[in-house]
């Protein structure tokens, strides 16, 4: 780059005296002229003489800011060169440095990861102390091509967080999930759960449960989204080295969900989420007793979540949920030549459709909504099926959710349920409000019309800055019900099951205290009652991340559990031939 040179004007007394001779030449007759006129011409000559000595300094004046003007301007060019030479450098170490990746990545590989570039950017981070990342966009367009939207849209700075959520949602792919583990023992052998889901799971579960969720975007173009999901959940057992699937060792897995996810394809509602395939409506989970006020397995359904209709928003469902009933029946059989009478048992597998509605985030008053929730289980026998008996039933909830409670939350849940749905709620351990009877999806007992009602309310609160309380508490009652536990039909029942769980906050990693829980039920079948109650008692530390309770995870927990069943006339259940246990342990709970 050349310089452009000063230009200088020097104005020097020789010229001053030069100019004065020619003017005194072009005098004419000068010794002829009188003395008024020479004094004449002498004055007009002194008045040219001082035009020409002002022009020449404003002349001066304007060459040096000239020359100001021009030494910025090359100060300005030396340092933009000093950018384009720091640019090409950074340029090139990148282009080597992403020359070494591809090198280093399979074939294999790179088929599989080629169709996820879409936006053909050079990544480049700058050593800079908020970690800015700034992303290059080498997509050559025409120079006579209009911008479209999307390059008009095309954000070429991020923070290093911005920048990891910007390659996953690039890539499309997400793995998430749950599990639970640990070690455990007793002072008499195995240590046994008991009523977990009466008493309060927390010190007195063993087991390892999982869920797998796998995620990846198929298709997102023009505001339409596609997803294709996957959720493997399943069981493994922590008493023993070997963990083969198989349902002896409590070792099972199964595909709980795998469907097609999509947003944008409903007109109308571009933010609604209609779904299709082996899924549901979401469960609602009591944490604390581990079982849920809301749950619909299915084999296969399509279902629209997320319609803003009115001042809430409605999910709806159809699903398939299929079970088995077991007849009874009387044949004739000929054996050496006799024909007799036997009672033979023949499996039927019954379709059976469900429909649900939810209707929810009812605002009400500050920080509280409310949802309606209504499910219809519809049997739908076959023309050979007439001696089938399969009765349809009804599952109605209201749903009240009070954020900002004592600086918690704090939920509350009635439902009533009709048949099988009805006989679920009778049970000690698992309420779950399923139509079939267990996991094998059987169809179990004679249900007349039993009908049940259930009040469930969870949360926590802080009675101090550095105290928080969990709970969970249900109060449920039942008439003319199938009873699971006693196998017995006409069923009237009642029961209340709690489990409460005060903590004190040493920092945001560690807590200590307390689980308390009781239960007490009573069936009543024929005039004749049956009466179950237990209490438990765990002391506990945990070192976790964060404050809350039952929405903070992960949790390592320390504890030891006294549980005794104090009446046992409906399970009939021991510790190993005692009515009480005490146990020990260490249990992790993630969720990722």
């Amino acid at each position: 780059m050349k310089y452009l040179t000063k230009a200088v004007l020097n104005v020097k007394p020789k010229r001053i005296v030069l100019i004065t001779l020619l003017g005194l030449c072009s005098i004419q007759n000068s010794f002829a002229a009188t003395q008024e006129e020479l004094e004449a011409r002498i004055s007009m000559l002194e008045q040219k003489l001082l035009a020409l000595s002002e022009e020449s300094i404003e002349l001066k004046k304007q060459v040096i800011e000239s020359n100001k003007q021009l030494a910025q301007l090359n100060k300005n060019i030396q340092q933009q060169q000093i950018v384009i030479n720091n640019q090409q450098k950074a340029l090139k170490n990148q282009s080597v440095a992403l020359a070494q990746t591809s090198t280093k990545i399979p074939a294999s590989k790179q088929n599989q990861t080629q169709p996820n570039i879409n936006s053909k950017s050079v990544v480049q981070q700058k050593p800079t102390v908020d970690n800015q990342i700034v992303i290059v966009n080498d997509t050559k367009q025409s120079d006579n091509a209009a911008p479209t939207s999307q390059t008009k849209s095309v954000k070429n700075s991020f923070t290093l967080s911005e920048f990891k959520d910007y390659i996953k949602d690039e890539i499309g792919f997400s793995f998430n999930g749950y599990f639970r583990g640990g070690w455990s023992t007793s002072q008499n052998g195995k240590p046994k759960n008991y009523a977990e889901g009466a008493l309060g799971r927390f010190g007195n579960e063993y087991g390892g449960w999982y869920d797998l969720v796998f995620k990846q975007k198929v298709y997102d173009e023009d505001g339409h989204r596609v997803d294709a999901i996957v959720m493997i959940d399943g069981n493994v057992a922590t008493n023993k080295a070997a963990g083969l699937f198989n349902t002896q060792d409590d070792n099972i897995m199964q595909f709980s969900d795998i469907y097609l996810s999509t947003k944008g394809f409903v007109p109308g509602f571009p933010d609604a989420n209609l779904w299709v395939g082996k899924h549901s409506l979401p469960y609602n989970e009591i944490q604390m007793l581990d079982w849920k006020t809301q749950k619909t397995p299915a084999g296969g359904g399509i279902g629209i979540e997320d319609l803003g209709i009115g001042v809430g928003k409605l999910d709806l469902a159809l699903v398939r949920a299929d079970v088995n009933v077991k007849q009874v029946k009387k044949v004739e059989v000929v054996n050496n030549g006799n024909t007799e009478i036997q009672t033979v048992t023949k499996r039927e597998e019954v379709d059976l459709n469900e429909i649900e509605f939810r209707y929810r985030d009812i605002p009400l008053w500050q920080d509280a909504t409310l949802a309606i929730n209504g499910r219809y289980s519809a049997p739908n026998k076959s023309k050979i099926q007439d001696s089938v008996s399969v009765k349809n039933a009804w599952l109605g909830s209201l749903v009240l959710r009070q954020n900002n409670f004592f600086g918690g939350f704090n939920q509350w849940t009635l439902q009533t349920a009709t048949n099988s749905v009805a006989s679920q709620l009778a049970n000690i351990n698992t309420n779950n409000p399923e139509f079939a009877a267990n996991s094998d999806n059987d169809y179990i007992g004679t249900h007349t019309g039993g009908k049940a009602y259930r009040l469930v309310s969870e949360g926590e609160a802080y009675l101090a800055d550095k105290v928080i309380v969990a709970h969970a508490l249900a109060l449920t009652t039942g008439t003319d019900v199938y009873s699971y536990d006693l196998n017995l039909a006409h069923t009237d029942f009642s029961s209340f099951k709690s489990a409460i769980r005060p903590a004190y906050i040493w920092d945001n990693y560690n807590q200590s205290g307390i689980e308390l829980g009781y239960f007490r039920q009573k069936n009543k079948v024929k005039g004749k009652s049956y009466n179950e109650e237990g209490f438990k008692t765990t002391i506990f530390h945990s070192f976790k991340v964060g404050e809350s309770i039952l929405t903070s995870r992960p949790d390592i927990r320390f504890y030891v559990s006294y549980i005794e069943s104090l009446q046992n006339e409906i399970s009939k259940f021991d510790f190993n031939g005692k009515d009480n246990q005490i146990s020990f342990g260490v249990q992790t709970e993630v969720w990722f």
